[in-house]
């Protein structure tokens, strides 16, 4: 079976709103970007990669606007166990490593879209600021849920899944933080 580099089925980088984030560590300031969020994770979860990463950096802009933040100053509480989400936290703000994540799919809330397993809910916690998030209305798609549970069935419907991933990631890529996320 030949391996399909998905990296050439992600928009050009050169299309991609807000690459970076700022973040501090002590008195070093750090540029995160997205690109070495998808390399410290991989592919197969780059939808959700792209995501972590886009919900750090809009609670980094609607709580620090143009202060320095700390890294280890930000915690997630969250209802989506995805991996890749687990994996932008990690890289952005070391917040896994650290014990300032916590995953719970029985959190809910009405504003969140459901997930796969539990909800795209996540509580952003920045110093002494909370925020509550999900991403904006048709993102992702209807059809990357039903591409995921024929996913589990069928091994032929695998490449269906991973275009999803792919689409839902392209989609995050296109759009700064504030327009594929919502504030609830």
């Amino acid at each position: 079976m030949e391996h399909l580099d998905i990296t050439n089925l992600l928009i050009p980088k050169a299309d991609w709103a807000s690459p970076d984030l700022i973040l501090y560590e002590g008195e070093d300031k750090l540029r995160l970007t997205l690109e070495g969020a998808i390399q410290y994770s991989g592919l197969s979860s780059v939808g959700g990669v792209v995501l972590g990463f886009r919900m750090i950096q809009y609670a980094v802009q609607l709580a620090a606007g143009e202060q320095s933040l700390q890294r280890d100053g930000i915690s997630i509480y969250t209802a989506f166990p995805g991996r890749g989400a687990q994996d932008a936290f990690e890289y952005t703000c070391r917040a896994i490593r650290d014990s300032r994540y916590c995953c719970d799919t029985t959190l809910h809330h009405p504003g969140a879209q459901s997930g796969q397993r539990g909800q795209f809910l996540f509580t952003i916690r920045l110093n002494e600021q909370s925020m509550v998030m999900t991403p904006t209305n048709g993102l992702p798609r209807q059809s990357y849920f039903e591409a995921y549970r024929q996913a589990q069935d069928s091994r032929q419907a695998e490449g269906a899944w991973r275009d999803e991933k792919i689409q839902f990631a392209n989609s995050l890529l296109s759009l700064p933080p504030e327009q594929c996320l919502r504030v609830l």
